[in-house]
């Protein structure tokens, strides 16, 4: 179940973006909307990103 604020949070991100979200997608968007929420608080409990630094430039893998 969404939270004020994560429901708050969605109706400001998607008119940011210019996207509609239909009353019946809200639960769903939502529902992902925690468990990403939930899934980046372990890669930041980790410690990694202050002892990296990420690369100025990404250059894919090409096989070119």
């Amino acid at each position: 179940m969404a939270t004020e604020d994560t429901s708050t949070w969605i109706d400001a991100a998607a008119a940011g973006l210019g996207l509609s979200i239909a009353p019946e997608w809200k639960p769903n968007v939502a529902a992902f909307f925690e468990v990403a929420r939930n899934m980046a608080a372990l890669v930041e409990g980790t410690g990694a990103a202050a002892a990296t630094e990420a690369a100025p430039v990404f250059t894919p893998w090409s096989t070119e």
